[in-house]
């Protein structure tokens, strides 16, 4: 159990297997401004995007966050998460493939203001997959036919067309040497993306991670940054 507290204290429940890192607080902060917004978080796990985009004042909060997941065992995690915080009126779970028709009509065509998402970083037979069956269904790109039933950046993208209004937006993070593949799949579904920040390795000037904003319709521009280091 991890608590939050800068709106008082919410409990997020995880496991070994469904936890967060630095990326999902960066992602969190990235896409904190969500007042009156219906938010969709794709590839949600044990449900700390959702945390975060509601530990803001309550004047600024989301009219509503879907969050999605794939694995049972994370999305029950989260489901535990929303009912020790009483928070069932703002977060709605849903458990299924977002890969599937039916979760996407479920939450409804072009309904949603903000999809986030922290999708699966690394390609198939990249070597660098992991034994656990959770974590490659986390981490890692897989087809149907891998038996871990993930996505892949494609398919997230597509389920984020799908969901947004038009001026809606798209935000997410990524490992850096994906950026260009990020930028021709959210042009490929009208999704143009509007900034990117650039967060350093440490102790090097090279990028390690990316986020990514993007507006579906959006006209062609684009703002580039670094994400700034404490003390800078």
């Amino acid at each position: 159990m991890f608590e939050l507290g800068d709106a008082g204290q919410l409990k997020l429940f995880m496991s070994k297997e469904h936890r967060f890192g630095t990326d999902s607080l960066l992602l969190g902060e990235f896409a904190r401004n969500v007042k009156n917004k219906v938010v969709v978080d794709l590839c949600s796990g044990c449900g700390i995007i959702p945390l975060l985009l509601l530990n803001r004042e309550s004047k600024n909060q989301a009219r509503k966050i879907v969050a999605v997941e794939i694995q049972q065992e994370a999305a029950d995690l989260l489901r535990h998460t929303v009912a020790e915080n009483a928070l069932a009126h703002l977060i709605e779970v849903v458990q299924g493939d977002l890969k599937s028709a039916e979760v996407l009509m479920q939450i409804g065509r072009e309904t949603v203001d903000l999809v986030t998402a922290n999708p699966p970083y690394y390609s198939q037979n990249s070597g660098f997959e992991r034994d656990s069956k959770s974590q490659k269904t986390a981490r890692y790109e897989h087809g149907d036919e891998s038996g871990c039933a993930g996505c892949t950046l494609v398919d997230v993208v597509k389920a984020a067309e799908y969901l947004l209004k038009f001026g809606g937006e798209l935000k997410m993070c990524m490992t850096a040497p994906r950026l260009c593949e990020c930028i021709a799949a959210m042009q490929s579904c009208s999704i143009e993306p509007k900034e990117i920040m650039l967060i350093p390795a440490k102790k090097s000037n090279t990028a390690r991670l990316f986020l990514i904003s993007g507006k579906k319709g959006g006209k062609s521009g684009i703002n580039v940054c670094w994400k700034q280091q404490a003390g800078s």
